[in-house]
């Protein structure tokens, strides 16, 4: 097990799932219980997530040897955010136009409207999911947790990290 999570994007993976479940869990308790539209509710979800997806990207996944900042943070939020409110909430709306995807009304035919509505939101979510986790993964890597060139040790681990200017 130690061995599978040095590779980056296991880590990456495993960080994305728990982030989310939690996406996910947020966005039908706000959209299913409290009655809050399909947008509002993806936007609330994936805001309390971009923080919870900072710090495990920061620590668990990219190791970043800086220590947390808001700067770096501002940085993340802006890809993540990008990712989250701009293409997901693009392409849930997408959905709800090619496939008439609003509550009671559903490509799917499922027995009620509330099936309807509940598998329909969650169909557009994941597709946007993985589209915003590809984006998500490249711009963490190359942008936001990017590491100057360094020292690696016999098993590819940096171990020396030299500063490279921002």
């Amino acid at each position: 097990m130690k061995k599978l999570l040095e590779n980056q994007k296991i880590r990456f993976l495993l960080a994305g799932s728990a982030n989310t479940l939690l996406d996910f869990a947020l966005l039908n308790t706000v959209t299913l219980l409290f009655g809050l539209d399909v947008l509002v509710a993806n936007t609330i979800s994936v805001t309390v997530g971009i923080t919870l997806s900072y710090l495990l990207n920061h620590y668990f996944v990219f190791r970043h040897p800086q220590r947390v900042s808001v700067r770096k943070f501002l940085q993340f939020f802006l890809v993540t955010g990008f990712s989250s409110l701009v293409i997901q909430n693009g392409i849930i709306y997408l959905f709800e136009l090619l496939f008439d995807t609003r509550f009671g009304h559903s490509l799917l035919f499922l027995g009620d409207s509330a099936s309807n509505h509940f598998l329909a939101i969650n169909v557009a979510k994941a597709f946007a999911v993985f589209v915003g986790l590809i984006w998500n993964f490249l711009m963490y890597k190359f942008v936001v947790f990017r590491q100057s060139p360094g020292i690696v040790d016999d098993d590819g681990i940096v171990v020396e990290v030299r500063e490279t200017p921002v």
